[in-house]
């Protein structure tokens, strides 16, 4: 078997993971803006698999089919060991081990903002799921307006709708759009006032 991480450690894939819905909204509002919340969910509405409203990792806290075995991602430090597992089509991969839930939102919310991503836009997540995420060997046929392209965008607005309703019962603070300067969380709002000020 081919790896991209053989310095990690290869465990058993048997290990199933499971999170609600609805805990998975509240994890990813209280580490992450809320349309970067939105998209990860989206993609992770889209590939893993439900069991009644629980979403099923393929193994170690993976809910998005993470694969080890096809080149290293930008961003590898939240993956702590390696799995092999069968894919949907039968064929044997190499999957990312996650050490908790909290790991694998870690490294969805990096790659998801690297790629892009607005899950406030449906035609721009869809897009960008298609052409980035999904990425088939038939990409450049599904553009807007296909058939393709619009079975993707309703498993999006399929995933919307549940997000939503499990945003009524979060009681946390969302994470704001920010800026970091020497260490320092800026939000977004204090920035414009600091610019009217030093314009007046």
């Amino acid at each position: 078997m081919t790896t991209s991480y053989p310095e990690l450690p290869k465990v058993k894939g048997n290990f199933l993971t499971y999170i609600s819905l609805e805990n998975a909204v509240h994890l990813l509002l209280s580490l992450t803006s809320e349309c970067t919340a939105r998209a990860v969910f989206g993609i992770m509405y889209a590939e893993a698999r439900k069991v009644d409203n629980n979403f099923k990792s393929a193994g170690h806290y993976n809910y998005s089919g993470v694969q080890t075995d096809s080149g290293r991602w930008g961003y590898s430090e939240p993956i702590k060991a390696r799995f092999e597992k069968k894919d949907v089509s039968g064929k044997l991969r190499e999957f990312a081990a996650f050490k908790d839930d909290a790991g694998f939102f870690d490294f969805m919310i990096n790659r998801i903002e690297k790629k892009g991503f607005n899950g406030c836009d449906p035609n721009q997540w869809t897009n960008t799921y298609i052409q980035s995420w999904w990425s088939p060997a038939k990409k450049s046929e599904y553009k807007p307006g296909t058939e393709k392209f619009r079975q993707k965008k309703d498993i999006y607005l399929s995933a919307m709708k549940r997000f939503d309703a499990f945003k009524k019962t979060y009681k946390g603070k969302t994470q704001n759009a920010g800026f970091k300067i020497g260490g320092w969380f800026i939000p977004l709002l204090a920035i414009a006032a600091i610019f009217i000020i030093l314009d007046e």
